[in-house]
């Protein structure tokens, strides 16, 4: 997967992804950081449906990206659990 930061500061962080990540992926990672009250935005973007990449945007009172980080392991131990609940 491939990620560009085109936005890095304390408190707010653009990530985005390329072209060939469907927009679920960073969906999913919004969903998680709507739950956290540091979070005052939290947004994903894309220009057009067709072309383009998706970005995602957060803004924190809180270090933006360490928070992207702990909802993508949040998210991983949910799958995980899913996963073994299927087998």
């Amino acid at each position: 997967m491939k990620l560009n930061i085109v936005q890095d500061n304390q408190k707010e962080l653009i990530v985005e992804f390329d072209s060939s990540i469907d927009r679920g992926i960073p969906e999913l990672i919004k969903s998680k950081l709507i739950e956290d009250k540091s979070v005052s935005f939290v947004g994903v973007v894309k220009e057009h449906p067709e072309r383009g990449n998706t970005r995602l945007i957060v803004k924190s009172s809180k270090s933006a990206k360490s928070l992207i980080l702990k909802a993508v392991e949040e998210l991983e131990e949910e799958f995980k659990a899913l996963s073994s609940s299927i087998k």
